[in-house]
């Protein structure tokens, strides 16, 4: 069946041919239903200036890219095709000409993912967000609340939409904050698992506004209430084997597992800024907020930046991974997936080892450095980072900066309503 005949069964007008951009913006070009089948043939064209814009929706002062730039081509995935009518999306390569474009997040993690062929990444996300109305959390439950299941139409139509679809949520949990939830998505392989967060947010978003509510993905959209992450839990496997699994070891890991975390140990100031990559972001990563601010791994320790979670009964070879508890959902998440595996896998190419695990509340040890706590200052450690950056790719990660620090200097030229109140009178 070809896709406009899909797309009528399902009474569909529109595909959106859909990337993700470095500033982390879901966007799309829209193909009529007359015309799909050889869109999907040819691509649609998109300039080359879409990959320096920012969030405030105009092209970074220092991006590579502008009006004067050629096209480059959305070519879809036909694997990814979803549709939840009204809407039908195909997530997108980025090639320029016949090969695909070293600026494209996806292509990115395509391209590392075949580098490491001989490994099978598994990963899963742990997505949080709010659901808002009048700029006001949805309900006014507390943590694991049952009264949020009571009347609430949109959570279960989310998970049922989201499963037609093919994304698997494991378990759908009111979260600490009023209004907010958290879906805990069935691993995958990396790229798959990617590109769930894609269309869970786009999915998400789309029932949300049927009931004339919001889809909040901030990391923090109120002042006092809890921030949402959006965790990533790994593993490496071969040959049906868990290569991060050891029965001997205290904690079930393997020594290429240690190796790993010590990768992201190495690197973890520079990988917060992919993973963390808004201002508002680092107003969730805050001491003793139940995300974390030092770079430490531990046993079931949430206060650690890696997690060792405690396996399910009878599933320890199984279940045995390692959760990344910094990212939050406006990270790009082909990008993020990008520079984390680079970095573990640096850590095992080098043989480098973790320091011991910290098993206690690890936010006020003051012998345990710090993530960054700003925006600005989690990219200057990315551009020392040179390492990471050459692993990754150098053009995709200098325009990822050259995007977000104008980001930051937007926000610190702006003058907020609490500096007007506090300094008024100063």
């Amino acid at each position: 069946m070809s896709v406009s005949e899909l797309l009528r069964k399902n009474n569909v007008e529109i595909l959106r041919f859909t990337w993700v951009g470095l500033d982390g913006i879901i966007r799309s070009k829209g193909a009529y239903i007359d015309e799909v089948d050889n869109l999907v043939k040819t691509g649609i064209g998109l300039t080359m200036a879409m990959m320096s814009f920012t969030p405030m929706d105009y092209i970074s002062p220092y991006g590579t890219f502008g009006p004067q730039d050629e096209d480059v081509f959305l070519t879809p995935d036909l694997s990814t095709l979803s549709i939840f009518p009204p809407s039908a999306v195909v997530l997108c390569y980025l090639y320029k000409g016949s090969s695909p474009w070293m600026y494209d997040p996806r292509s990115t993690l395509k391209k590392i993912l075949e580098k490491y062929s001989e490994y099978e990444f598994k990963s899963s996300f742990e997505i949080e967000f709010y659901l808002v109305k009048d700029r006001k959390p949805f309900d006014d439950t507390k943590c694991f609340d049952s009264r949020a299941y009571y009347n609430n139409q949109i959570i279960p139509e989310i998970a049922k939409v989201a499963g037609s679809v093919g994304i698997v949520p494991l378990r759908v949990i009111k979260e600490y904050g009023p209004g907010q939830y958290e879906f805990d998505i069935q691993h995958k392989d990396a790229m798959r698992s990617a590109d769930e967060v894609i269309l869970f947010k786009e999915i998400a978003r789309q029932i949300a506004s049927k009931y004339n509510v919001e889809a909040n993905f901030m990391p923090k959209p109120f002042n006092k209430m809890a921030g949402s992450g959006l965790h990533l839990n790994f593993s490496i496997w071969k040959d049906g084997r868990n290569l991060f699994y050891d029965p001997n070891d205290n904690y079930g890991l393997s020594d290429l597992a240690y190796n790993f975390i010590a990768g992201i140990i190495e690197h973890a100031k520079a990988l917060t800024a992919i993973a963390a990559p808004t201002v508002n972001s680092y107003k969730r990563l805050v001491p003793g907020s139940w995300a974390p601010t030092k770079i430490t791994y531990g046993y079931n320790n949430k206060s650690a930046m890696l997690r060792i979670p405690t396996p399910y009964p009878g599933m320890s070879m199984q279940d045995r991974r390692i959760e990344y508890r910094v990212p939050d959902a406006t990270t790009n998440p082909y990008l993020l997936l990008s520079a984390f595996i680079e970095a573990g896998i640096d850590g095992i190419e080098r043989g480098l080892k973790p320091p011991s695990p910290v098993n206690e509340n690890a936010y006020f040890r003051k012998d345990i450095e710090d993530v960054p706590r700003n925006l600005r200052e989690a990219l200057n450690e990315l551009k020392k980072d040179t390492r990471l950056i050459e692993r990754v790719g150098r053009e995709i990660v200098e325009e990822f900066i050259r995007v977000k620090m104008a980001e930051v200097e937007e926000f610190e030229s702006l003058v907020t309503d609490w500096e007007y109140e506090v300094y008024k009178y100063v």
